[in-house]
């Protein structure tokens, strides 16, 4: 059976050739199309001469399984390890081979488990094994290629079907050359080893989900990114209930729904397969795998710089970025429940006003802010009702969280289990969501809950007047101006002074919006008048007034100047605090002295110019 399956596969595959030629000619003759190029790998390519120790393992790796060593090794940010080959003619020709090597490998596996997932890539194009077996793994890669690359529908849906007739027929092939590069993989590394492996491999791609989508990626949609990137990704992994998490993760490693494409058998048959070959006395005593590089910290930090090469994300700490974020997430719920309250002419439309609601017996009218979508289950009225508590919890908690850190009565900490938490001035975390749910159950506890905030507004008011006592809390005041410009729009029009010690953001009182009426009706504009009448006063006279907002230069975030288009300029700037400013104007502003370099100077890389 295997035989004549084998057979089929030998001629399916030589109809394949002549349905990509076919193909490839079809696009060659067709209007409009682009000459192909050849894109970048990707990643930091590590050379024998850095790397002397890698490059003898790997030799040694595929001296091991049978096959040539790469011609390449480069190292990528992703949870995977491959080895592939610029192949022609669908396979049939082998090219440059390249090996792939993640840095989260690296970090979470033993030195032992990386040769094992290493011999096991190798090991697919092992001239031990079928020859058959590595001709269909190599053609089905690149015949998958051939697919995904189709852009005219006349060649695309013809091919795609012989695709998966090919695919189909050949699985059980595949299928067994993987358990072939399983069994090179035990014998290299030790099948418990080999087995504990592919029981790790899951646990660390859900932490590199983790780590990328709650703690990456919020501090993006702020112009920021984490400093020392990957030291960050071993943080979570050393954390106590992601070490839990984790662990449950390889004890029972969940089956992932596998693609048309997919040669791999279900991975719970690969385990209990190589742990049936294990012996009891296989230990791993290797240390961590990224012992196989000289210098482990240096590559990182270079694949970290060409990572974000050109992404125009400012770096900074990974606790100051979830500060930003949670301040951030926090106010975006909590508009959405105050806007709610005013829509519906909910007053006061604050977080006192809800509360007061609450506390008399009036939550229908802030459960009646939450629309849910109907369901035919007998208990869909109960189900509503929970599902309304839940989103008003939440919008409350983060309405209370929003006001106690504008307030600076508490602020979010950077929390590998979370990832982050918001504590209280005496560094005790609080859970207002908690909170306000609790309360929409108990109008007396939402009193309770009220009185707690209020105590919080006079411990506060304590912090501040104790900070307020002591010179070495107090920020640093402006003494000298270094430039300056106007008009700048955010709220209205503005001046944006730089002094020796921060950014400096001025509202016009009425008089000068007089003078610099005057001003534009002489002369048809008002930035000058704007900046003469801002640098006729000290600066730290100028920070005291309630028409200025000040910040610190150590309490900018990121400031990210952008030249757009019509002679338009924006400039984003985000504070410790998660708020910030969003300023625009044009080529007509007036300028003095020297705003920009002074940021650039003060700011170093928490600046960027797009």
């Amino acid at each position: 059976m295997r035989t004549l399956r084998a057979a089929l596969a030998l001629s399916l595959l030589a109809g394949a050739y002549v349905s990509a030629a076919t193909v490839l000619l079809v696009q060659q003759v067709l209007p409009g199309r682009r000459s192909r190029t050849t894109a970048d790998p990707g990643g930091l390519v590590l050379t024998e001469q850095d790397q002397p120790a890698l490059w003898a393992e790997v030799r040694q790796l595929a001296a091991a399984v049978g096959t040539r060593s790469p011609d390449e090794i480069r190292l990528v940010p992703e949870v995977n390890a491959a080895v592939s080959e610029e192949t022609s003619l669908l396979g049939l020709r082998a090219g440059t081979r390249r090996m792939f090597l993640g840095v989260p490998l690296l970090q979470g596996l033993s030195r032992s488990q990386l040769q094992a997932v290493l011999a096991h890539e190798l090991g697919h194009h092992s001239t031990t094994l079928s020859g058959l077996g590595a001709l269909v793994h190599r053609s089905r890669l690149a015949i998958a290629e051939v697919a995904a690359g189709l852009a005219s529908p006349l060649a695309k849906r013809p091919f795609r079907t012989y695709a998966r007739l090919f695919f189909a027929l050949t699985r059980p092939l595949a299928h067994s050359h993987e358990v072939d590069a399983d069994r090179l993989s035990a014998k290299v590394a030790g099948p418990r080893t080999a087995a504990v492996a592919l029981r790790t491999l899951p646990a660390l791609d859900a932490a590199w989900r983790i780590y990328l989508e709650q703690y990456v990626e919020p501090g993006t949609h702020y112009g920021l990114r984490p400093t020392r990137f990957f030291d960050s990704f071993t943080h979570l992994m050393s954390d106590p209930e992601r070490l839990e998490e984790l662990a449950r993760i390889s004890a029972a490693p969940p089956e992932t729904t596998a693609s048309a494409y997919d040669s791999h058998p279900p991975l719970s048959e690969r385990i209990e397969r190589l742990e049936a070959m294990a012996s009891a006395d296989e230990t791993d005593k290797s240390g961590n795998a990224a012992s196989i590089l000289r210098y482990p910290s240096q590559c990182f930090l270079a694949l970290e710089d060409k990572t974000f090469a050109g992404s125009g994300l400012t770096p900074a700490p990974m606790a100051e970025i979830v500060s930003v974020a949670g301040a951030r997430a926090a106010a975006v719920d909590a508009e959405i429940l105050l806007n709610a309250m005013r829509e519906n002419q909910i007053v006061p439309a604050t977080v006192r006003g809800a509360l007061d609601l609450i506390a008399s017996g009036n939550l229908d009218i802030l459960l009646g802010l939450v629309e849910v979508e109907s369901t035919t289950a007998e208990d869909a009225g109960n189900t509503a009702g929970e599902t309304r508590r839940r989103v008003i919890a939440r919008l409350l908690g983060a309405a209370i969280a929003h006001e106690l850190v504008g307030e600076d009565k508490a602020r979010y900490e950077l929390s590998w289990a979370g990832p982050w938490r918001l504590v209280d001035i005496a560094g005790q975390e609080v859970d207002p969501e908690n909170l306000a749910y609790e309360a929409l159950d108990a109008p007396g506890y939402a009193a309770a809950l009220r009185a707690w905030v209020y105590q919080l507004d006079a411990e506060a008011d304590t912090e501040r007047r104790a900070r307020a006592t002591d010179p070495r809390a107090q920020p640093p005041m402006p003494d000298g101006y270094i430039g300056a410009l106007a008009p700048v729009s955010g709220d209205g029009f503005r001046t944006l002074l730089a002094t020796d010690a921060g950014l400096m953001l001025l509202k016009p009182s009425g008089s000068d919006r007089l003078a610099t009426g005057l001003a534009t009706v002489a002369s048809g504009s008002p930035g000058r008048k704007l900046i003469q009448r801002a640098l006729d006063r000290s600066p730290a006279e100028l920070a005291a007034t309630p028409h200025a907002a000040f910040v610190p230069w150590d309490r900018i975030r990121a400031l990210h100047l952008k030249h757009g288009s019509n002679g338009r300029r924006t400039a984003d700037i985000t504070t410790a605090a998660g708020d910030g400013w969003s300023l625009h104007w044009t080529d007509s502003a007036e300028a003095e002295g020297h705003l920009w370099p002074a940021v650039d100077h003060y700011l170093g890389r928490r600046f960027t110019v797009d």
